[in-house]
């Protein structure tokens, strides 16, 4: 079954949000990096080292303010900006789910993914992104359900074909 849809501002932000998400492997060592540095801070208090305790305490604070700023105010601005300097974005993209892979179909061309050829895949709640490359995707929105398109199916085959969404 073939279906059309657009990818709208709101679906180009959360996807680029969704694919700069930490994997859980990257969180985890974020996490124990947390804690030595908190760790370090609390035992250089304990030491009088006060200079030292700031500097450690002060980073994991910063660790986790600043890529929490940047999701949070920078990137949705930025994206914002690009998305409407983005014209081809904005064009109607249909999608056909098929045993051997995806098809993709725009004005500008179509093109043809092969199970094999995807590198991999990430979940989030309103869509599913399909990598080429470590950076490169499409963008699949769940909204297309209600047209009809075998979302459960399309992450069954990925499933199967590639394990599980990172």
């Amino acid at each position: 079954m073939e279906v059309t849809f657009q990818i709208t501002l709101d679906d180009y932000i959360s996807a680029s949000l969704l694919s700069g998400e930490m994997t859980k492997r990257s969180r985890y060592i974020h996490y124990i990096i947390d804690i030595l540095l908190i760790i370090l801070g609390i035992s250089s208090l304990y030491y009088g080292k006060y200079i030292w305790a700031g500097s450690f305490i002060g980073a994991a604070i910063g660790g986790n303010l600043l890529p929490y700023g940047l999701r949070k105010f920078f990137s949705p601005w930025y994206l914002r900006r690009h998305y409407n300097k983005y014209k081809v974005m904005k064009k109607p993209l249909s999608i056909s789910l098929l045993t051997e892979g995806i098809q993709f179909k725009s004005e500008s061309g179509e093109g043809f993914l092969k199970w094999q050829e995807i590198h991999h895949w990430r979940e989030g709640p309103s869509m599913i992104l399909i990598y080429l490359a470590p950076r490169i995707y499409y963008i699949i929105p769940k909204k297309i359900l209600e047209q009809g398109f075998p979302i459960e199916e399309l992450k069954t085959y990925l499933f199967n074909h590639l394990g599980k969404s990172i």
